[in-house]
């Protein structure tokens, strides 16, 4: 509860005027760090929070002024504290905050953080807990805060012990559209990936043999490429150049900002401007230059093809070597054994695997084997037996 109470006289309350230490003028309280997801926040202004009196019904008592009922003298309770709209706010004046008020023990009565007594009991406040708080309330900038309630409050208290977490606001409907499309394309995937993995065992007759060796060439010659003009080759000729994108950089554009209400504990609360930065892509600029240059690169294949009736071999290369322009080189050469399976009870369903050569010459036409294939189609060939 907040300090410096208005309450009736309590004889149990040690008190010697003659040794109160003088007082000594407030700290002021530092500027609050921005909470996550925010880059800068402004305090707006220190209210009063509102309660009503659990005796007497007496309705919205302020957290600082009314420290007691006025119309039946209970004392606040800390959990019936809950916000006024912005039309009842009343804000406080010149008060010293000393943190979130302390719990009495035995009695239950809040007391000021400061305290060494209950003010209604005169239990010592030395082991006393702080009493709960308020969660956060935040609007958008420009809009209003709405009339809370003691209701509220005792929901909002109740969810804070259970650790459940407040319920947070509906989302507008073009984002739940987003939300439902996103759930069904995930769905589709996980589908799709374990349809993937799901097989079954077949029986395919194996209808033909193929083989085929390729090299692959090389030739030197002009080719046409690009680059940022920083990158360019030493050696590019028949050069044009223009302006392009090349990056962008984030230039602030502005934020967007959230009115907050913190409860403070004391029987105030603060209000709070939170607010991150909008950013907006700028582009940069750069030379981009298109230009010729001499290179080895990929030109053409050189490939043999037959059946199990033809011996495999690699194919004749007569090519014009050197550095020369025009001039080639091979480049690396690859070889597939393939076997051509249909499945036995379903002739349309066709699968060609390929295989070392001593496998493949192994197996001959016309025989019948197993082999798993998968939910979506096509065979696992290295499962073939």
């Amino acid at each position: 509860m907040a300090d410096d109470p208005q309450k009736p006289e309590n004889t149990n309350t040690p008190a010697n005027p003659e040794k109160v230490p003088p007082t000594t003028p407030p700290t002021p309280e530092t500027p609050p760090a921005p909470p996550p997801g925010y880059d800068r926040v402004e305090q707006t202004g220190v209210f009063q929070m509102l309660w009503d009196c659990k005796y007497c019904n007496t309705k919205k008592l302020l957290g600082v002024t009314h420290k007691f009922c006025p119309n039946c003298g209970s004392a606040q309770d800390a959990t019936a504290r809950y916000f006024p709209s912005d039309e009842e706010a009343i804000a406080v004046e010149d008060h010293e905050y000393t943190g979130a008020d302390k719990k009495c023990g035995n009695c239950g009565t809040p007391n000021a953080a400061k305290a060494e007594f209950c003010i209604q009991c005169g239990s010592p406040m030395k082991d006393a807990k702080s009493v709960a708080m308020r969660s956060e309330q935040t609007t958008a900038e420009g809009t209003q805060f709405g009339a809370d309630s003691k209701s509220a409050a005792k929901t909002d208290f109740e969810a804070q012990k259970s650790g459940i977490p407040t319920t947070p606001p509906e989302p507008p409907k073009s984002k739940k559209w987003w939300i439902i499309g996103g759930s069904v394309a995930a769905a589709a995937v996980i589908g799709l990936v374990a349809s993937f993995f799901v097989t079954s065992t077949v029986d395919v007759r194996v209808d033909g043999h193929s083989w085929e060796k390729r090299v692959a060439i090389e030739a030197y010659k002009p080719r046409v490429e690009t680059s940022w003009c920083d990158a360019k080759p030493f050696n590019a000729y028949s050069i044009t150049t223009r302006r392009e994108v090349r990056s962008y950089n984030q230039v602030a554009d502005g934020e967007t900002c959230n009115n907050v209400r913190v409860d403070r504990g004391n029987g105030t609360f603060s209000t709070e401007k939170r607010c991150k930065t909008k950013y907006k892509k700028e582009p940069v600029y750069d030379s981009k230059c298109y230009y010729k240059v001499d290179r080895w690169g990929p030109e053409r294949d050189i490939v043999a093809k037959g059946t199990l009736k033809e011996t495999p071999a690699w194919p004749a290369v007569n090519i014009r070597t050197g550095n020369c322009l025009g001039c080639e080189r091979e480049s690396g050469r690859s070889e597939t054994f393939s076997l051509a399976l249909t499945q036995v009870k379903k002739a349309d369903k066709k699968h060609n695997c390929s295989y070392k050569e001593a496998q493949w010459r192994s197996i001959p036409d016309g025989a019948v084997k197993k082999i798993k294939v998968r939910l979506i189609g096509g065979a696992k060939c290295e499962t073939l037996q």
